[in-house]
């Protein structure tokens, strides 16, 4: 062997004991980490590892806080779920009811040691609050991804403010927090009339310059200028009217002037619901409710379903 193939020989010996030397140092990283998480945490008694004991019925406002800022938050008014930051609009109650049954059945399946910066909770990404009725403020910080899984299930490091203990909760119980681009769509109630159908008294529509006024009497029977209508068209008028429901929203888009000449008032037992819609483009149009929008929008063809059973009633 020449000096030349001596030295080739030399390099490529020192480039696998290189590589060698890297992978045992990442394999001692790993163990070292595993070491960490396996030695110095402490796994909870069984059937003692909830976070939080309050029940959901407690719970009156809700709130979700990015890196410090508010996200959203709801405010609760008897039975039904309201948004009150960064809009006021009521919500969807059963979204909302979500959120709050994974924070009450949310468990922990380690207890841990060390500095809050740690586990990334000396600012955590994400802080859910909530408030009782009876005032008390419970907060959940949600810190760093857990490098190891449990139970082959993927965790977050949380940390309350009734203690000084640092967990390791399953990933999806707290995913839900994480709020994406359309979250505040998805929190939004996505009926545009919630006056309930069997509770509507009146109905006043407003097309092409012309009004047209419905009335229920009382055997429940409905009129139109005096003069009874067929039952089963009006059926279809009013389920067209109560199902009608937004499908998406434009985030900080407000609309306040109506330009298109189609709108209709709902009479029920607690008031009246204006409803009243503008020019988004060819298949949507944005909705207003009492003259204003938070951008969010219906498909045109909802809202021509609603004129065509109208068409029929007045023709």
């Amino acid at each position: 062997m020449d000096d030349r193939q001596l030295h080739v020989v030399q390099e490529e010996d020192g480039m696998k004991i290189f590589r060698t030397t890297l992978i045992l140092l990442f394999i001692l990283v790993l163990l070292g980490g595993y070491y960490f998480y396996e030695i110095k945490t402490v796994k909870p008694v069984k059937g003692d590892n909830k976070v939080f004991t309050f029940k959901k019925d407690d719970v009156v406002f809700l709130k979700i806080e990015k890196e410090g800022k508010v996200e959203i938050s709801f405010q609760k008014e008897g039975n039904e779920w309201y948004i009150t930051s960064p809009i006021d609009y009521k919500a969807d109650s059963i979204n909302v009811d979500e959120l709050l049954d994974n924070l009450t059945s949310l468990t922990f399946d380690r207890k841990l040691n060390g500095s809050l910066s740690t586990y990334g909770l000396e600012k955590p990404a994400y802080t859910v609050e909530v408030r009782l009725k009876d005032g008390t403020v419970h907060s959940l910080m949600i810190g760093n991804k857990s490098p190891v899984k449990e139970n082959y299930m993927e965790g977050y490091y949380v940390k309350t403010n009734q203690s000084s203990e640092v967990y390791r909760v399953n990933a999806s119980f707290v995913d839900g927090f994480f709020l994406k681009n359309n979250y505040l769509y998805k929190y939004m109630e996505k009926f545009v009339v919630t006056v309930p159908k069997n509770e509507i008294s009146k109905l006043i529509f407003y097309m092409g310059g012309q009004k047209f006024q419905f009335e229920k009497g009382q055997k429940g029977d409905w009129q139109f200028d005096g003069k009874s209508v067929k039952q089963e068209d009006m059926d279809n008028l009013l389920d067209s009217i109560v199902l009608l429901q937004i499908s998406g929203q434009d985030r900080w888009k407000n609309v306040t002037s109506a330009d298109i000449p189609f709108g209709f008032d709902v009479y029920g037992k607690d008031g009246i619901e204006r409803i009243s819609f503008a020019k988004r483009n060819e298949n949507t149009g944005y909705v207003l409710i009492e003259g204003e929008s938070m951008g969010q929008y219906v498909s045109l063809k909802d809202m021509e379903s609603i004129e065509s059973d109208l068409g029929k009633l007045i023709k």
